[in-house]
């Protein structure tokens, strides 16, 4: 081979090995700045720790399909039907996003963690929300993180906390003296939307206290009630709460709950439930979103639990009203 002929493979060797480089590092560059390589998938639970009673997870994946067609045809800037932008979403919508909280009675706070399983753009998510700042618009919680942090692929996390009164600390240790040590309940998956609370630590009086403060309300004013002290008897039979919504098709939703309570107490939060949550709860959605909750609660006792199973109907209108807002 002549000298002229290997001077020109070397350097045809060099330009390709050159190429090949730098198309490598735009790849990393591009999966650092926008995460374009699919996210492992991973739980909400890698960030539960065994103090955390309370669960709030939502499957956009699982409820993509209902929601798509209410998608307004100008929110989208790209040539493409429905069809293609289903399969664009099914890539990059979020496998879950989950709200988790826990009560610190040392700390008197209830600590809060949000977490997001991303597909794809998780580094762009990040930034994009934290430009935003979302989170000024929830000034009751104090937030520690620095914003929505990518802890690493397939894991955007914001952390926070709301802070618990003093006198509700006081009641926590004199109705749960001790902490359980039992495992916490769990969510049971395949729902679109699920809530599981564990009160054997009595989080919900925690969240209530919390609650109260966070809106600028005094508990001590509020135990003077007259049904305070039934309040609190009723929130300590509670063991484990349950709720699961699943859309079945665009206007329609299926809501299935159930609170396992004490025997003696059961009964009697039921027929509170029933003769006075429900029937203003149903006027609220049909006065001021023209939605109808049908259903009923009932109280099983071989079961020790409330069981409740309601349709909710007029979605359409309500979803198509807020996804063109």
């Amino acid at each position: 081979m002549k000298k002229g002929c290997i001077i020109v493979l070397v350097i045809m060797g060099v330009l390709f090995a050159g190429v090949v480089i730098a198309g490598l590092a735009g790849l990393r560059m591009a999966e650092t700045h926008w995460g374009w390589r699919l996210a492992p998938e991973i739980s909400h639970e890698e960030f539960a720790t065994t103090e955390t009673r309370i669960r709030l997870v939502l499957k956009p994946e699982l409820l993509a399909p209902y929601l798509i067609d209410f998608v307004p045809d100008d929110a989208v800037d790209m040539p493409a039907d429905r069809f293609e932008l289903k399969e664009v979403l099914h890539h990059i919508i979020p496998r879950e996003v989950a709200l988790l909280a826990r009560s610190d009675i040392i700390a008197r706070r209830i600590r809060l963690t949000l977490f997001i399983n991303e597909k794809r753009g998780g580094p762009l998510v990040a930034t994009l929300v934290n430009e935003a700042n979302p989170f000024a618009q929830a000034p009751q919680v104090e937030w520690t993180s620095n914003g929505l942090e990518l802890h690493q692929r397939g894991a955007l996390v914001a952390e926070g906390y709301i802070p618990i009164p003093g006198e509700v600390e006081s009641e926590l240790l004199q109705i749960w003296p001790s902490r359980a040590q039992e495992a916490s309940a769990t969510i049971e998956g395949n729902n679109q939307l699920e809530l599981v609370i564990d009160n054997h630590n009595g989080d919900i009086l925690a969240l209530t206290g919390a609650i109260v403060a966070a809106t600028g309300n005094d508990w001590n004013t509020l135990r003077q009630e007259d049904m305070a002290d039934m309040a609190i008897n009723i929130m300590e039979s509670i063991h484990v709460a349950r709720l699961a919504a699943n859309m079945i098709d665009g206007d329609t939703a299926a809501i299935d709950l159930e609170i396992a309570a004490d025997q003696e107490s059961g009964p009697t939060l039921h027929f509170l439930l029933t003769g006075l949550a429900e029937p203003q709860l149903k006027e609220l959605l049909q006065e001021d979103f023209n939605m109808m909750l049908t259903g009923n609660l009932h109280w099983d006792e071989q079961r020790s639990a409330i069981i409740g199973a309601y349709t909710l109907t007029g979605m359409d209108a309500f979803l198509t009203e807020q996804l063109a807002d």
